[in-house]
C-alpha cells in the first residue's frame, strides 16, 4: 500500500493555506502520516482519509516536535512511502539531522532525504535548493 507524510509550516498565509488545500486533495487516498501541528498539520488532517495515522508530540518544546517528526519519516521510511514537504522559507544553512536549525519543516526533510525517502516539495515560496538535497542523484520532484 502506497504511504504518504506531510510537512510545513505550522503558521500559512491565505493563499499558501488554498494552494496547500489543493495539493494536498489531488494526492492519493491511501495511508498517511500526519503530525499534530496547527497550519499544514491540520489542513492535511482535514482532508486525510478516513484512516490515517496521527504523530502526537509529546511536548510543547521544539525538540518534542522534531522527535514526533522522526518517528513519522521512520515509519515512512519502513513503508516506502513519500514526503510531501511544503516549505515557505530557505533552508537553515546550518542543518544537521541533530540540529534543525528553527526550521521542523527542512529538518523534516533532511531526515527523510537521509533515510532514503523520495521527497516531493511543494514550496510556498520561491526558493534555492539546498545543495544537499540537489547533489543526491534521490528521487526529488518540485512543484
Amino acid at each position: 500500500m502506497e504511504t504518504l507524510a506531510f510537512t510545513g509550516s505550522r503558521i500559512l498565509t491565505p493563499e499558501q493555506s488554498d494552494y496547500a488545500h489543493s495539493v494536498i486533495l489531488s494526492l492519493p487516498r491511501c495511508l498517511w502520516l500526519i503530525g499534530c501541528a496547527p497550519g499544514l498539520d491540520a489542513i492535511a488532517r482535514e482532508l486525510a482519509p478516513k484512516s490515517f495515522v496521527l504523530f502526537k508530540a509529546q511536548g510543547s518544546h521544539a525538540y518534542h516536535y522534531q522527535e514526533r517528526s522522526k518517528r513519522m519519516v521512520a515509519a515512512l521510511a519502513q513503508t516506502g512511502g513519500t514526503l510531501h514537504a511544503f516549505p515557505n522559507k530557505p533552508c537553515p544553512v546550518a542543518i544537521s539531522r541533530t540540529s534543525w536549525g528553527g526550521s521542523g519543516t527542512w529538518g523534516t526533510i533532511l531526515e527523510a532525504h537521509s533515510l532514503g525517502c523520495p521527497v516531493e516539495l511543494h514550496p510556498l515560496i520561491e526558493l534555492e535548493l539546498p545543495l544537499w538535497l540537489l547533489e543526491s542523484g534521490q528521487q526529488l520532484n518540485l512543484f
